[in-house]
């Protein structure tokens, strides 16, 4: 069993949404994001701030920009790197998150589903998305793993599923990443 650390690390995160984004829909997002990262010893403080406000350390961008993968994939999410290290900017695509739920056989018709259920599909998708390209940043590395949080390949059913368990960090990616923000004092410790 994985066990969360001694130290607890807690990183400030600044986060934008437009005003069509439900404020409801954002917070569910940061919760299940926290809820992958709790797991393995990480908080975060998200601060709510307009989308022109400066960055902290890291800034997290929820909106309606698009964009598609090589292969015709959606990119529900992604991190810019500049000279192999991750920009201060995370994107996390509600359009794109949208059209997978639309396209997902299973979930249900999206006229008949009642608000509520959309948001909480929504928010698991683009929470787990959003662990993922924080997942890119904390390492300092574009790597995907063959399983856990840093795969590259996730399916629809396992986005909008009520098990998050496949969404984990393996204990040297965790030693790795407390290595790291303990060394560029971006983090305060609890």
């Amino acid at each position: 069993m994985l066990t969360a650390t001694a130290l607890a690390i807690a990183l400030t995160v600044n986060v934008s949404a437009p005003p069509d984004i439900s404020p409801t829909l954002v917070s569910r997002v940061l919760a299940e994001a926290d809820a992958i990262w709790r797991y393995a010893g990480f908080a975060f403080e998200w601060e709510r701030v307009p989308q022109e406000a400066a960055a902290a350390s890291l800034q997290v961008v929820i909106g309606h920009d698009v964009r598609g993968l090589s292969n015709g994939a959606l990119a529900l999410g992604w991190i810019v790197f500049a000279d192999s290290a991750p920009l201060q900017q995370i994107y996390v695509s509600y359009e794109n998150a949208l059209q997978l739920l639309v396209e997902s056989p299973g979930v249900g018709p999206l006229g008949n589903m009642p608000i509520l259920e959309r948001e909480t599909l929504l928010a698991r998708a683009m929470g787990r998305v959003l662990a993922h390209e924080m997942g890119h940043y904390l390492l300092s590395s574009k790597a995907h793993t063959q399983t856990g949080l840093m795969r590259a390949r996730i399916t629809a059913t396992e986005f909008f599923s009520n098990d998050n368990r496949r969404f984990k960090l393996d204990n040297a990616q965790r030693s790795s990443i407390t290595a790291r923000l303990s060394r560029e004092s971006l983090v305060a410790h609890q």
